[in-house]
């Protein structure tokens, strides 16, 4: 991974250190966010077709 500053040591580094920076992490937000849509539009098909289904028998 990429590190935001040029040391070698960990010798005066203060603060929070963040480990993604520089990193894909945007591609793999992006890849979940579009899998939970997917998730979302399935589901909801799938249960507008079982909705009707028990709606012809009844």
């Amino acid at each position: 991974m990429e590190s935001p500053f040029d040391m070698t040591t960990w010798d005066g580094v203060t603060g929070a250190i963040y480990t993604g920076y520089g990193s894909a992490e945007g591609f793999w937000l992006l890849l979940c966010l579009v899998l939970v849509v997917v998730a979302i539009v399935f589901g909801w098909r799938h249960e507008e077709h079982a909705y009707k289904a028990t709606e012809k028998k009844g």
